[in-house]
């Protein structure tokens, strides 16, 4: 019974999200989801024809773009240079 409870967490923590349910954590449109993985700002993994977005990149997206504007490609892209010059640092 120990064991299965920590598969079940190991499992939670690494499973995959698609892009729709990207959009729908963000409260966003799958348009904008798109927009922010040819930007940079996402980055999704590609299994098989799918492309999948981990919780942990999530995370790292919530806590690097916290307060940063990323509605258009534009302020997307001004913010992800404001985010890999903090990395610089």
């Amino acid at each position: 019974m120990k064991l299965q409870r920590s598969v079940n967490v190991i499992l939670q923590n690494i499973k995959m999200l698609t892009r729709e349910e990207v959009a729908t954590c963000l409260n966003v449109n799958i348009d904008n989801v798109s927009m922010l993985c040819d930007v940079g700002v996402l980055k999704p993994t590609k299994i098989g024809r799918a492309y999948m977005f981990s919780q942990g990149m999530l995370l790292k997206f919530q806590h690097d773009y916290e307060g940063l504007n990323v509605c258009n490609r534009l302020r997307a892209l001004e913010s992800k240079k404001i985010v890999e010059q903090r990395g610089r640092k």
